[in-house]
């Protein structure tokens, strides 16, 4: 048993790198690509995947502002450049939460890609491999918003060229 769990953890640290560089770039692309222009008042539907992706980082952010407060309260605000960086990434992640409602929620899911992505690599080999799945699942989430995004485009573009002949 114990076996298994020591060779799923070494897996998850040797992805950690590979997935949160990955993370990140597709979380900006998501991010600058899905910026809502003024003619798109449209929110798409949010499915289960995306529900469960949102939910789980509005969770990691808000054990992270529980973090943040117990410090400070305990009078030991001695935040190194690092450790400020990772808060600030932890804090980011709960953006898609707080803009669920917003046509901003795919910007926002993008932002929280590449904030649990830098988590997840700052946090290296102590608690890095932990969000490994989580940056996998908000690539996924990430990747689908990209297609249904173009996907919409290409209708959008293909009823105008009808309208035009």
């Amino acid at each position: 048993m114990e076996d298994g769990a020591l060779r799923l953890s070494q897996f998850l640290t040797m992805l950690d790198l590979p997935v949160g560089l990955i993370g990140i770039v597709v979380g900006l692309i998501t991010a600058v690509r899905l910026v809502p222009r003024a003619a798109s008042a449209y929110l798409a539907e949010a499915g289960l995947v995306e529900r469960i992706a949102v939910g789980l980082c509005a969770g990691v952010a808000m054990l992270g502002f529980l973090g943040t407060i117990e410090t400070i309260f305990a009078k030991k605000p001695d935040f190194p450049p690092l450790a400020m960086l990772f808060a600030v990434a932890i804090l980011l992640c709960g953006l898609p939460a707080v803009l669920w409602k917003s046509r901003w929620r795919r910007v926002a899911e993008g932002v929280a890609t590449v904030s649990i992505a830098v988590a997840a690599i700052l946090s290296g080999f102590s608690i890095g491999f932990l969000f490994v799945p989580l940056v996998i699942l908000m690539i996924w989430v990430c990747t689908r918003q990209i297609w249904a995004d173009e996907r919409s485009r290409q209708k959008r573009e293909a009823s105008q060229s009808a309208k035009g002949m």
